[in-house]
């Protein structure tokens, strides 16, 4: 989907929810048009009621009727989503429902742009702040908290409904300022921007203010099927993701690597995480460099389901889930860890050229714990036979997959520059091997028991959304404790 069409479904289904909720009930049977014009015949003067009600940032509401009356599968879509929220409010949020419920309206319903100041910029401001903290005190203080790389890992609610009050709440934090008696949470409360220093805290908040029925946030999915709508809550309840992936079978399944047989031009790995289906692939995403350094960057993504990706995450963010079960683990792929592997595997590959150039074989320039560990991991890893080390780098020197010029590993077109190409192929394509090795090793350790990659890889990690579950109440008092008010 265009970002141009994400932008109008959204702003589409914030409407929609808005007139289900002033209406009271779901519009059903003969009381719902065929078609969204039909709908503006029945329904324009209930639309010119609650529009005022409805932030949509830049896209405006001739945008929102140009796109439903183009689209009869996104105006399906968002009157089927807006009546089956309507029904499973009732569970999912209480307060909430007894807003809705009786006729009118008095809830805001807001998607959010770079164009508006409201409750989705509030919350961006805030997760900001509080993702700088953590990253300060990890570095600060050598640990590594999870953190995210982007807002939508925290959350990936498209749309907010909220109250006044709660708009109230998100402005005043957002804007630095001090909140009159503050949101309790047990014998706590939160009452400034400098209490948001960690993610429990911040879960926190987020989880009152839904029990308070003061915020609900939403992630969307179209649906023009009225009977494939499902309302799924995400970290909402204790344990509803770990749940779902105890009822789908989700656990450590064995790992594949080398699916092409050539140990050179497999720069991927995979942890199977069901019996089948879907797996967790590791894989390259570093760059040449323009032919001077090359740049090093590995991913994890969700592979196997009905999109390309079904989610990711990014190195860093590997390791920070690693080091909260296996703090030396994770250190390892830190970017302080991968920029050493990167400056010794550029001297290691500048070291073969040179004993090439001068022997034509190579002996000593391998002779190292990192050659070594590549050639170890080969051996015990991938259906490949190997020969000895010496042939191993042999192999790899000659490969065309790296090579341009026989045994050379120079690129004669940019000035005789080391090929990036053979750099990342010696860092064995995703760093140094132990640490694939590591992972896998975790990984089936504890079984996924909490499978925080997966969960991180799709923004449902115990750390993110509106509910850490399990530690928000152990932690948000020690939290709160810490903070200069």
């Amino acid at each position: 989907m265009a970002a141009s069409d994400t932008k109008l479904f959204e702003s589409s289904q914030a409407l929609f929810c808005a007139i289900v909720d002033y209406l009271g009930k779901p519009i059903v049977g003969n009381k719902r048009p065929p078609n969204y014009p039909a709908f503006q015949k029945e329904y324009g003067s209930v639309v010119k009621i609650v529009k005022s009600k409805v932030k949509t940032g830049s896209v405006t509401q001739k945008n929102i009727d140009d796109f439903l009356t183009k689209n009869k599968d996104w105006y399906d879509s968002s009157i089927n989503i807006a009546n089956e929220l309507f029904r499973a409010t009732k569970i999912i949020s209480r307060k909430t429902f007894n807003r809705i419920k009786p006729p009118g309206i008095s809830l805001f319903y807001i998607r959010g742009d770079k164009t508006s100041r409201d409750v989705m910029s509030d919350v961006a401001t805030i997760w900001k702040y509080t993702n700088d903290y953590v990253k300060r005190k990890n570095r600060d203080s050598d640990q590594n908290d999870l953190t995210f790389n982007d807002l939508n890992k925290w959350s990936p609610a498209d749309i907010y409904l909220v109250s006044q009050k709660g708009r109230m709440i998100m402005r005043q934090l957002a804007s630095g300022g001090v909140l009159s008696g503050g949101v309790k949470i047990g014998k706590t409360k939160i009452d400034s921007l400098t209490n948001m220093q960690s993610f429990a805290v911040l879960n926190s908040l987020m989880k009152q203010m839904i029990k308070n029925g003061d915020l609900l946030p939403l992630s969307l999915k179209k649906a023009p099927d009225q009977k494939s709508v499902r309302i799924k809550t995400i970290n909402f309840f204790e344990n509803d993701v770990s749940k779902t992936l105890a009822k789908n079978n989700i656990k450590y399944h064995g790992y594949i690597f080398s699916q092409t047989q050539d140990v050179f031009n497999s720069k991927d790995v995979y942890i199977k995480i069901t019996p089948n289906k879907f797996k967790l692939q590791f894989r390259d995403k570093g760059g040449t460099g323009g032919g001077q350094r090359p740049t090093f960057s590995y991913q994890g993504i969700i592979a196997g389901g009905k999109q390309a990706l079904d989610g990711s995450l990014a190195g860093d963010s590997i390791g920070n889930v690693i080091y909260q079960t296996n703090q030396t683990l994770g250190r390892q792929f830190s970017s302080a860890s991968q920029s050493r592997i990167i400056e010794s595997a550029f001297k290691i590959a500048q070291n073969m050229q040179k004993e090439i150039d001068v022997d034509g074989v190579l002996s000593k320039s391998i002779q190292n714990t990192i050659c070594k560990k590549v050639y170890e991991y080969a051996k015990k890893y991938t259906n490949v036979s190997i020969g000895s080390l010496e042939s191993f780098y042999e192999e790899l020197v000659n490969h065309p997959q790296f090579s341009r010029q026989g045994t050379s590993i120079m690129v004669k077109e940019n000035g005789g520059n080391f090929d990036p190409k053979k750099h990342r192929a010696i860092l064995g394509g995703d760093g140094d091997p132990s640490q694939i090795k590591a992972l896998r090793e975790i990984i089936k350790e504890i079984n996924l028991n909490h499978i925080e990659m997966p969960k991180w890889s799709c923004s449902t990690s115990s750390r993110a959304n509106s509910n850490d579950a399990g530690t928000i109440h152990k932690n948000i008092k020690a939290n709160l404790v810490k903070t200069e008010f």
